[in-house]
């Protein structure tokens, strides 16, 4: 049995929603890099930021994610929910690639994402949360 954060969410309860909102928001966005490069829009020269940026966007909206589910310290779940939108697109990459890894692309790739995680982290600590049955009386 796993441990439970104090409003009863587990971990997993937690990251796995986090890392799908951002490898589906990576994945969307390259999908969409990859259509504008197919009409000649995007130049094969600015694949390679682009990509970057793609997934800087998908690491801040995971610690987005994790930071408005975390009930205690948002910090942490938002870099962990980074890390595992990085190494989810880490290692499906190296299976369909036959190429080596470049160990500085991969540690630059590693901070963006965490970089972005964490401000999306800090984003979704510092959004006020939507009251409930404000429209009560008491």
């Amino acid at each position: 049995m796993m441990r439970k954060t104090n409003e009863g969410r587990s971990p997993a309860g937690i990251l796995l929603p986090a890392a799908a909102a951002g490898l589906l928001a990576t994945l969307l966005l390259m999908l969409v890099g990859a259509v504008l490069m197919h009409q000649g829009t995007l130049p094969e020269g600015a694949v390679a930021p682009c990509a970057l940026v793609f997934l800087a966007a998908g690491g801040l909206l995971a610690g987005l994610v994790a930071a408005k589910c975390a009930a205690g310290r948002k910090l942490p779940w938002a870099l962990g929910a980074g890390f595992v939108v990085f190494l989810i697109l880490l290692v499906v990459g190296v299976l369909l690639q036959s190429q080596p890894v470049n160990p500085v692309r991969v540690a630059a790739s590693l901070l963006c994402v965490l970089a972005a995680s964490a401000l999306g982290g800090f984003a979704g600590a510092n959004m006020r949360k939507k009251k409930r049955y404000s429209h009560v009386k008491k």
